[in-house]
């Protein structure tokens, strides 16, 4: 093992103990952040069946739609974690059609905010307000939650998590789990596909998307990003292309993605 690697996770280490970053592990580090994070997700048991979790955060936009039309042309489902605080009627509506399409909604709290920052009444009145919006789709939002920028504190969210159902029981892992984190980075979300020059915006988002399907491993959960909010319509744009990029590329190696339920029930069934 080299010292870039051992300091990669020395790193990680560091950056996990006290905050645990959603998808900023490479696989290399994973199972340091599922032993230090023992409260989140970062990947399923597998079991020899070869699919990868698709999730997506700060939906909806005006493009969802477009997204829900990939996923439509590669026959995959997708978890579309949502800012409850973006949806306008026709956005929601946008959703509603997503979910019954076989598609499903999670927790991403109202807005863009690093929850880890808000006392435990801010967070329980956030996780509240979110959780009422998603309560009406299909027979109600299935009870996952990811942290807005990926980052935690069990001692202020756990509370609030039980209150509203987030803890239930993950057989398949074989405890509780509160956290839906990810098994890689989302480079999808970074500066290097915002910029002004689209050209190079969808050729970065092209080569992330190759480098993420060319690692992936049967059970993982990956993240891209919808939202465009905050100026980020140049970076929704890039992750257009490299989500289908992705699609195509993981049909290709042999890989069905599904929504996180639909990863879940397939653990379920080669238990």
């Amino acid at each position: 093992m080299s010292w870039r690697i051992v300091l990669f996770l020395i790193v990680a280490i560091v950056v996990i103990s006290p905050l645990v970053a959603c998808g900023t592990v490479q696989r290399v580090t994973l199972p340091v952040a599922q032993t230090l994070a023992q409260d989140a997700v970062f990947s399923l048991p597998a079991r020899g069946d070869k699919f990868v979790v698709l999730t997506i955060d700060d939906a909806p936009s005006s493009r969802t739609d477009e997204i829900v039309a990939l996923l439509l042309k590669y026959g995959a489902t997708a978890t579309f974690f949502a800012h409850t605080d973006q949806m306008t009627p026709g956005r929601r509506d946008v959703l509603e059609a997503a979910v019954e399409a076989g598609h499903e909604v999670g927790n991403h709290l109202p807005v863009d905010k690093p929850a880890w920052k808000m006392t435990a009444d801010e967070f329980h009145a956030a996780l509240s307000r979110a959780d009422a919006s998603l309560a009406p789709f299909g027979d109600g939002a299935p009870p996952y939650f990811r942290p807005p920028h990926g980052l935690y504190r069990p001692r202020l969210m756990d509370p609030a998590l039980e209150t509203f159902g987030y803890n239930q029981p993950l057989e398949v892992l074989g405890s509780d789990r509160r956290y839906i984190l990810a098994s890689f980075i989302p480079w999808d979300a970074g500066g290097k596909t915002n910029t002004d020059d689209p050209e190079q915006n969808e050729k970065v988002a092209r080569r992330y998307a190759r480098q993420l399907s060319g690692n992936l491993f049967p059970g993982a959960i990956v993240v891209f990003h919808d939202g465009e909010a905050g100026g980020r319509e140049a970076r929704l744009a890039a992750t257009l292309v490299s989500l289908e990029t992705f699609l195509a590329e993981a049909r290709g190696n042999g890989y069905d993605v599904v929504s996180l339920s639909d990863g879940i029930a397939r653990s379920a069934d080669r238990q």
